[in-house]
């Protein structure tokens, strides 16, 4: 069995965000400290919430791309009649109705309206 020389690890300053304490080698961690530990001794699993404020060694950071820009998808309403008496739906591009009840004419109209604007 290979022994690893852990002893050489650089202890760097972190900070503890969020909310409730974290228990950590014997010592109890309010939000907001800012304490001292080895990278290794910070599991992956509370990294959300203890964040470094030093370089982790050896830690090789992954740059940052840009996210492409996002399309704007075109929009488009249009009224489905529901049979007699003057009740419409607001239909989508897809078949899907936006309204739950039925609608009068002029309010299906002012949906559409207040939809695409």
């Amino acid at each position: 069995m290979e022994r690893r020389n852990v002893g050489s690890e650089q202890v760097i300053k972190w900070k503890k965000t969020g909310g409730g304490s974290l228990r950590f080698n014997g010592r109890i961690i309010k939000p907001g400290q800012i304490f001292k530990a080895k990278a290794s001794e910070i599991s992956p699993n509370f990294r959300d919430v203890v964040i470094p404020l030093e370089t982790i060694p050896g830690d090789v950071t992954v740059p940052t791309i840009p996210d492409p820009a996002i399309k704007a998808v075109e929009v488009e309403y249009k009224l489905k009649s529901r049979g007699s008496g003057g009740w419409f739906d607001v239909i989508d591009k897809n078949g899907k109705a936006l309204n739950e009840k039925a609608l009068k004419k002029d309010i299906a109209e002012k949906l559409i309206k207040d939809l695409a604007g």
